[in-house]
């Protein structure tokens, strides 16, 4: 089709001297004496029309065209002939009694010179032909003016009412005019009552209400005004692109997501090839969460763009945010087959997420290796690697996978923190808090980083807690991670937690192994006995909004045991 479209592009002569009102002479041509157009004489163009039997659209095509001519003085409205269309279309290798597609159609005018074209169907119901068409403007064939439906026993006939339905649309035309050149002045007002004389001169007139509601929409107009006016064309020409387009930027605006994307899908019915348009509805589907109307729309228009590499990694997208796992997964290495290019870093995050989204740790670090492999020097993937080693249950391959991004990027954000998971879920509580500490000095969020200390504390506290009878080494223990804890959040809630726990873990300590100084006569475990019960009291009293009853009756046993362990310390350290 592009070839074709470059061929109709470089038959510049023949286009001129249809433009000047010679006729072009081809195959099939003949004189047409008329009068030459002035040069700023508008131009029309009638192309074949559309029909089943590739006979009626013809026939009405070639009626309405000759009856325009003779009709309209040439100096008024210059109708280009059939052979000036011909003479175009077989140089360029295009059929001459077919309907042109509808960019073909466009550039064809434009080509011409044409200022306006008349694309149109014609239907057969029965023993009657009814002829549907509009008048296009060729600047922009958004821009569509619906003419009346006519009907007649032949496609010819049927086609002879429509001299006049295009006679009066084309009222509207001269104000239509005025109202783009006001507005490309940013007179809007003036431009805005321009149109409104527009709509005086023909009331159905779909074209100034365009430049109207273009112009509103520059205005900054209220969303309730512009919809106004986006609705009276969409009353004239429900699948009007534009009009569509603009009402559901306008039903957004307001915060009318549902309306909106109702819109938009109408939108995409009425141009169901155009891509950019199907991405941009389905991401609007997809924000609104309506992954099932995004699903069949974007599905639907994969079959209809076979190869489309935009629109199947859209589809991969809205299956990704649908969780759609499988299907998703199905599309994506099926994408990144076609165009490898598009296997990039994000491409790689998402699928090692679907995989495990899917209960497929294997898969899902296999993808990230794949990842590693194509981008070794990105700290991200070695990350995300680590975290799929893990997922997977290979947890000291992960530990290794963590090193090597922070090799290549010591300051990765949760670098650290990472490998002390791991090192914990590998029961190393030593590692686990010396990576914690690297965490902290390399700037990973302190609650995050203090948070996961105190999560392991607290489970060694709730063990020490389960011992019957207390060990107080089972609470010693946990005193590492509580007081790296207490040093490094920054919550407060979290930082009173750890002080609560410090100081119940401090008393047990010191009730423990104060029952034993009588045998021991330890000076050092008077001493350890002291601090402890000094701690208890201190971080028991800071920490008490944590739970007000344990610190009811932690303190005044801490109280009670201080005393004597400063008097053990006396007597057994001199």
């Amino acid at each position: 089709m592009k070839a074709r479209q470059h061929a109709l592009l470089i038959t510049t002569a023949a286009a001129l001297l249809a433009a000047s009102g010679v006729a072009n002479l081809g195959a099939q041509a003949r004189p047409v004496q008329r009068t030459p157009p002035r040069e700023n004489t508008p131009r029309l163009m009638v192309q074949v029309f559309g029909s089943a039997d590739k006979v009626a659209g013809p026939e009405a095509s070639d009626e309405l065209r000759q009856r325009l001519i003779s009709a309209v003085p040439s100096r008024t409205l210059w109708v280009f002939a059939k052979e000036d269309l011909v003479g175009t279309l077989e140089q360029s290798g295009y059929p001459v009694n077919e309907q042109l597609a509808r960019s073909d159609e466009a550039a064809l005018a434009k080509m011409l010179r044409a200022d306006e074209y008349i694309r149109g169907v014609v239907i057969k119901d029965g023993a009657t032909y009814r002829v549907e068409a509009q008048l296009v403007l060729t600047r922009d064939n958004g821009l569509t003016q619906p003419l009346p439906a006519s009907e007649g026993t032949r496609p010819d006939r049927a086609a002879a009412a429509l001299v006049r339905a295009v006679t009066e649309a084309r009222k509207q035309i001269d104000n239509e005019k005025r109202c783009v050149e006001l507005a490309r002045s940013d007179k809007l007002v003036e431009a805005i009552a321009a149109a409104d004389e527009g709509i005086v001169e023909y009331p159905n007139g779909t074209l100034v209400r365009y430049c109207k509601m273009n112009v509103m929409v520059a205005q900054k107009a209220a969303p309730a005004a512009i919809l106004a006016m986006a609705n009276e064309i969409l009353a004239i020409d429900p699948n009007s692109k534009n009009a569509l387009a603009v009402a559901a930027d306008a039903q957004a605006a307001a915060g009318n997501t549902e309306q909106a994307n109702n819109l938009l899908v109408r939108l995409l019915a009425s141009d169901p090839t155009n891509t950019s348009l199907a991405a941009k509805v389905v991401d609007a589907l997809a924000a609104s969460k309506k992954y099932d109307v995004a699903k069949e729309i974007v599905t639907k228009a994969v079959a209809d763009n076979p190869g489309d590499i935009g629109l199947i990694r859209l589809q991969f997208l809205i299956l990704t945010s649908a969780g759609d796992y499988k299907p998703a997964i199905k599309i994506g290495e099926e994408m990144v087959t076609m165009d490898t290019s598009l296997a990039d870093v994000t491409f790689f995050t998402r699928l090692a997420a679907l995989y495990a989204a899917d209960s497929q740790p294997q898969k899902s670090a296999e993808a990230a290796a794949r990842a590693t492999q194509k981008f070794p020097n990105d700290a991200s993937l070695w990350q995300l690697y680590a975290q799929t080693l893990r997922g997977a249950g290979q947890t000291q391959q992960s530990i290794a996978a963590a090193k090597r991004a922070l090799e290549i990027d010591p300051k990765i954000s949760n670098g650290w923190t990472q490998i002390a998971v791991a090192y914990n879920e590998l029961q190393q509580p030593d590692s686990a808090l010396d990576a914690l500490r690297k965490a902290a000095a390399a700037g990973d969020d302190k609650d995050q980083v203090g948070g996961y200390a105190l999560n392991i504390g607290n489970t060694f506290f709730k063990a020490a807690q389960a011992e019957e009878p207390k060990q107080s080494a089972s609470y010693q223990r946990a005193l590492p991670f509580l007081h790296f804890a207490d040093s490094t959040v920054v919550a407060v809630e979290t930082k009173t937690n750890a002080k609560l726990l410090i100081g119940v873990s401090s008393y047990f300590i010191a009730a423990t192994i104060a029952q034993t100084l009588q045998a021991s006569k330890s000076c050092d475990d008077a001493r350890l006995v002291e601090k402890s019960a000094t701690d208890a009291v201190i971080y028991t009293q800071q920490g008490g909004r944590a739970s007000p009853e344990t610190a009811t009756q932690i303190l005044p046993a801490a109280n009670q045991l201080l005393p004597y362990a400063q008097a053990q310390v006396k007597n057994l350290c001199k």
